[in-house]
């Protein structure tokens, strides 16, 4: 398999390829810091920022040539729908936040510009992590890629957790994330597409912002029961893998 940028070294070129979608987001930071912009002009101004990594992101799909389907914007394999009680545990995964309770201060405006942010942040995240990214790491092998993988989005997603406070709810915060790139590498190597994923994500994202942060402790177990879901979820999809079938699909 012969992409248009370099295949020689797969991991340098993934991680790369993840800075982008981080440079934007610093840069829109950066941007909104400077001008002054209050809350709402600071997540337009990342939504927009976040919308143009999509379009570069498409455009180096576009130029690789082997076409979307490659990188997983496809319909589901049918073969693989049988397994997908995937879904049921991320369901309860997702739902656990609904107990902290809705941020009623949030206008009807607000909740929409948020669903927005939260679709756009998780078309662009899949996009290079499951898409482009995976595609790369994939020459070395589709078990590489699946590890290499949720490993760079583990420690892509660690500089925000260790904005934290308490040492343990940040590592916990880090293992999920790490988690959260296992599982949805494992879907698109079972799937053999990202939407699903984009779906999750952005889901993920909506409820994590619509949602109220609670007291410390009530946090602290929920995340801990989430994590726990998600562990069990992504050994159940580990066995259900069968690289050497796959290994050239990815």
């Amino acid at each position: 398999m012969k992409l248009f940028f370099s295949s020689r070294h797969p991991l340098r070129s993934a991680i790369l390829l993840g800075l982008l979608p981080i440079l934007f987001a610093t840069a829109a930071g950066i941007i909104s810091v400077v001008i002054g912009f209050n809350e709402t002009q600071t997540l337009i101004a990342q939504t927009l920022s976040f919308g143009i990594s999509i379009l570069l992101g498409l455009l180096l799909v576009a130029r690789s040539r082997l076409g979307f389907e490659a990188f997983g914007f496809q319909g589901l394999d049918r073969n693989s729908t049988p397994v997908v009680l995937y879904f049921l545990p991320l369901l309860i995964a997702e739902l656990l936040p609904f107990l902290n309770g809705f941020d009623l201060s949030l206008s009807l405006s607000q909740v929409g510009l948020l669903f927005i942010f939260a679709a756009v942040v998780g078309i662009n995240e899949e996009l290079f992590f499951r898409g482009l990214m995976f595609k790369i790491l994939a020459t070395k092998g589709v078990k590489y890629a699946v590890i290499a993988s949720s490993l760079l989005f583990g420690i892509g997603h660690a500089f925000t957790a260790l904005s934290g406070s308490d040492p343990l709810y940040v590592v916990i915060l880090i293992i999920f994330a790490g988690l959260f790139g296992l599982i949805c590498a494992e879907i698109v190597v079972l799937t053999k597409s990202i939407i699903p994923v984009i779906v999750w994500h952005g889901l993920h994202d909506f409820i994590a912002n619509i949602t109220l942060d609670a007291g410390s402790t009530l946090n602290m177990t929920l995340l801990m029961v989430q994590t726990v879901i998600l562990c069990l979820y992504a050994v159940f999809l580990w066995r259900k893998l069968h690289f050497e079938k796959v290994e050239s699909l990815a």
